[in-house]
């Protein structure tokens, strides 16, 4: 059985020399040490919430520490960088210049400029405050088996925030060259974000994935958030202390949210696999997620291309019910290839809007047939959509977005909810649908682009659509699962394969109580309800990712084989029968199917045991529900 180990490893002579040659003249070169390290967002203020971050820190110890932005409050200046920077970090800064301690015998402070350290003229107290590697706006440097690169997304950065920048070639030519088997990117405004505040960041929506990085981190707005985005996770962690923002409707990928505290994210990684852990200041686990070496490969089929030939309808008549199916005959519509609109100048093709530019048309409708020889190959479909103003989208006839868009029935005459400007014109928003609305063959995709207002001066329309493989499903949902509803502890040993579990009941998932949509009912008044399965696994050694899937309300810890594989909502240490979950999972939450990745070399060849705990928040809690699937890649 090969076993889980998230011990320290030495850096290599080449790691040494890579690491040694990021450091300014005349530093000290830091020792050998393991990649084990926190990254906390928005935090440079002097409220209690940033100096409860700042204890947590220090109490997890990492080696050192990234920041994502806006690390000095509330205008970059110098008369407040030390109290809001120094004060709390001053032991991992090299050299320190402020004046609440000593500083560190080598560096192990490593920030990324945000729009409030760019308030200050040039940034010039951030960057006169900081010794870093290259311009010191953005850089990379190596830890171990992890290359870490750091961009300035600030529109103010002089090297430029988009794709084609300065900035930009940098990044694509370091994650080239990088022989790191994880390659780190951080940077202040998320890519994709779905707070209500900020939200995605269309600028700054490079192709990571394509250039090689493994995992893109990010601050900006104040709440964390997990999603996966063509594969490639996205972390947005702005909860360093300063006012919490709130959520808006979840982008396509979404994977985990959190907004009811502060915290920072620890990562610790070894020779095959990244853990992250986002850690609230009550020492609580709201996320848990590994990624394997090399990063997240579900296998990604292009279906239809950014820069596509769609047909079009501009002439403002609506084209009838069935212009979303199939079968609808568009022979007659115009085509061209994306971006499609008119009034910013970056189109590929310009579509017209009726010849009144105070009355121009409400709705233009766009239409693009695609081939799939086989539906199931795909665990999920993605697409990244560019909208101006407000866009619906149909797959086959039946609607599976809309973004912009007020509720209700739609007519060639209603109205975008607001109108976007600037970045926001450009913005990819991901969503994702089910392959069941896929046919084998033919399929087509409907859009429909609606303006804000009759005088608008602009549309923009572009999609882009990939399929997720399926992978191999090891545990599907709704599968049959032993479990102990008593309240009573199972004793030690529960979660090991060789346990005796034969006196407790058994259901199908969904299991719970309080919902009404439970296959299999359970008792409630209990604290924790605990739960085990076995599986079976042809050849461990080639599961690459584990992909896991459940349902829970309210905290759960995940065991494979008798070893603790993730847990969220929880205590970091000392959960026991009677261990409440410290936050509610309330609402829709309650029957979101939240994801994450295992570390598969807790598998075995053979007879596999899966063993779960859920929690409630309060013995008086009304509901309960748990379901979980497992993939194999």
């Amino acid at each position: 059985m090969r076993v889980l180990t998230l011990s320290a490893i030495a850096l290599s002579v080449t790691a040494q020399l890579s690491a040694a040659q990021s450091l300014p003249a005349g530093r000290v070169t830091p020792p050998l040490v393991p990649a084990r390290f926190v990254a906390v967002g928005d935090y440079g203020t002097t409220s209690a919430g940033s100096f409860a971050v700042a204890a947590l820190v220090h109490a997890l110890a990492p080696r050192f520490v990234l920041t994502l932005g806006d690390n000095n409050y509330p205008n970059g200046a110098a008369s407040t960088i030390d109290q809001n920077i120094g004060q709390h970090y001053h032991d991992y800064i090299h050299p320190y210049v402020g004046s609440y301690g000593s500083g560190a015998a080598y560096n192990r402070f490593f920030p990324c400029l945000g729009n409030h350290d760019w308030v200050a003229a040039g940034a010039l107290p951030y960057l006169n405050y900081f010794a870093l590697p290259g311009n010191e706006r953005y850089y990379s440097f190596r830890r171990g088996k992890v290359e870490f690169f750091a961009l300035d997304s600030d529109p103010a950065e002089p090297d430029g925030i988009r794709a084609s920048s300065v900035q930009a070639a940098w990044l694509e030519a370091g994650l080239a060259a990088s022989s790191a088997p994880f390659r780190v990117v951080y940077l202040h405004h998320a890519p994709y974000c779905s707070s209500s505040v900020h939200g995605s960041h269309g600028d700054l929506q490079w192709p990571f994935k394509e250039w090689g990085a493994s995992l893109v981190l990010a601050g900006h707005d104040h709440l964390y958030e997990r999603a996966s985005v063509s594969g490639l996770p996205y972390v947005v962690n702005g909860l360093g202390g300063n006012a919490r923002y709130a959520f808006a409707a979840p982008i396509g990928g979404s994977q985990v949210r959190f907004n009811a505290g502060d915290g920072a994210t620890l990562i610790v990684n070894d020779e095959a696999s990244m853990r992250l852990q986002c850690i609230t200041t009550g020492d609580v686990v709201v996320d848990d997620y590994v990624l394997p070496r090399g990063g997240v490969d579900p296998g990604v089929t292009s279906l239809v291309s950014e820069g596509a030939t769609w047909k079009y309808l501009d002439t403002g008549v609506d084209p009838g019910a069935s212009w979303t199916t199939l079968a609808f005959d568009d022979s007659g519509w115009a085509a061209g290839s994306a971006e499609l609109g008119y009034g910013d100048g970056d189109e590929a093709t310009t579509v017209g809007f009726g010849g009144n530019p105070l009355d121009r048309h409400v709705t233009t409708w766009f239409r693009r047939a695609f081939s799939v020889p086989d539906p199931a190959a795909f665990g999920a479909l993605q697409f990244r959509l560019v909208r101006d103003d407000g866009a619906v989208v149909y797959v086959n006839g039946v609607e599976v977005a809309r973004s912009n868009i007020p509720g209700g029935a739609i007519t060639a005459g209603t109205l975008a909810s607001s109108a976007i400007s600037a970045t926001g014109e450009s913005t990819s928003y991901p969503f994702t649908f089910a392959p069941s609305l896929l046919s084998a063959g033919s399929n087509v995709i409907a859009v429909e682009i609606h303006q804000s207002a009759v005088n608008s001066s602009d549309i923009s329309f572009a999609l882009e659509l990939v399929g997720l493989g399926a992978g191999t499903t090891l545990l599907a949902r709704g599968s049959d699962w032993r479990y102990l509803d008593t309240g009573a502890d199972p004793g030690a040993g529960w979660q090991a394969p060789g346990f005796d579990d034969q006196s407790w009941s058994s259901g199908p998932a969904q299991l719970g109580f309080g919902e009404g949509d439970e296959s299999t009912s359970t008792s409630s008044g209990s604290v924790t309800t605990w739960f085990r399965m076995s599986f079976s696994v042809a050849d461990a050694s080639a599961v690459d990712w584990l992909e896991c899937g459940f349902v829970r309300d309210d905290g759960i810890v995940i065991h494979l084989n008798g070893q603790e594989a993730a847990r969220f909502d929880l205590p970091r240490a000392g959960v026991g029968a009677t261990t409440l979950a410290p936050f509610d999972v309330a609402g829709v939450a309650e029957n979101v199917l939240e994801r994450t990745s295992l570390d598969p070399r807790l598998l075995v060849d053979g007879a596999n045991t899966i063993a779960v705990e859920i929690h409630q928040s309060s013995l008086a809690s009304d509901d309960l529900s748990f379901d979980l699937e497992l993939v194999a890649h």
